[in-house]
């Protein structure tokens, strides 16, 4: 019992001190500082490793939201998942890489912003830049 609220101390801690960061990002948005620079990308690390099993009630909100109820749950469960495992994933990429500057990896940055918008992963995934075709005019 004693282990278990040693565990919730880590959780709550990590996601307090996420979203600390979270308000220093806000208010940089045009951030020139290096160390600005680490601090944004440590926050969005440690809050998508804490964070991201959100994305299975996020993503069941949103298959709901467009289809119906049955098809939202066991879909958004799905997309719920695979997103999870993204969100950690380049939480522990970002981690990882913590001493190079780079853009977020995937958006919304944090699970919490725009929670009825679906996760969508940058552009560092992509082989060659994605192809728009527009209508002839």
């Amino acid at each position: 019992m004693f282990r278990e609220s040693k565990f919730k101390m880590a959780i709550f801690s990590s996601v307090l001190l996420a979203a600390s960061f979270t308000a220093s990002a806000e208010e940089s948005a045009n951030q020139k500082s290096y160390g600005e620079q680490i601090a944004v990308k440590a926050g969005h690390a440690l809050a998508n490793v804490t964070t991201g099993w959100i994305e299975v009630p996020k993503n069941i909100y949103i298959m709901t939201r467009e289809t119906n109820i049955i098809y939202g749950f066991i879909g958004g469960t799905g997309m719920g998942i695979f997103n999870l495992a993204g969100r950690i994933g380049t939480g522990v990429f970002d981690l990882v890489t913590l001493p190079i500057p780079t853009d977020p990896l995937i958006h919304p940055g944090y699970v919490w912003n725009d929670f009825g918008t679906k996760t969508t992963y940058g552009t560092q995934f992509y082989l060659e830049e994605p192809v728009t075709q527009t209508a002839p005019q």
